[in-house]
């Protein structure tokens, strides 16, 4: 065990994050970065979510959180208020079609996005494939720190 390398795993992240961009039809020049990606998701997925919220469950920076939601609400994407119980925090809200969007998007299988890029497996490779990025999802999320950006403070 062990014997992924660093540039095995860079390989690997941009094979998913193309089989992702592909099976979420996220494709084209008007496509969203993963950052936004990111963020749209969990809003559609926790309507009304704080930034600060958006940010815990992401990973990302709140500075980042902030700048998506601040442009995404410039667009007309969604929508942020001032929650009446703690005016420090920023509320977001999607349009109703866009979350609907959003979530059927994120809940597409891969199955078919996996098959058109890897046309050289067979059925039974392509399903072991989609095992072991399950398992792998479910183990980064099970040992993911508390604290968004802890793997960043490992080193100085």
């Amino acid at each position: 065990m062990g014997g992924v390398r660093a540039s095995d795993l860079h390989h690997l992240a941009r094979v998913t994050r193309e089989v992702a961009l592909l099976a979420t039809d996220n494709v084209g020049a008007d496509r969203l970065n993963a950052g936004e990606l990111a963020v749209l998701e969990d809003i559609a997925l926790h309507p009304g979510a704080a930034i600060s919220d958006v940010t815990r469950r992401t990973g990302l920076a709140q500075s980042l959180v902030s700048r998506i939601t601040h442009a995404m609400a410039d667009a007309g994407v969604l929508h942020l208020a001032a929650d009446p119980a703690d005016r420090r925090k920023v509320r977001t809200e999607l349009d109703e079609r866009i979350r609907d969007q959003i979530t059927e998007r994120a809940a597409t299988t891969i199955s078919d996005a996996v098959a058109a890029c890897t046309p050289a497996l067979t059925t039974t490779q392509r399903s072991e494939l989609e095992r072991h990025l399950s398992e792998a999802d479910r183990l980064f999320r099970a040992g993911r720190p508390k604290n968004p950006g802890q793997c960043e403070n490992l080193h100085p």
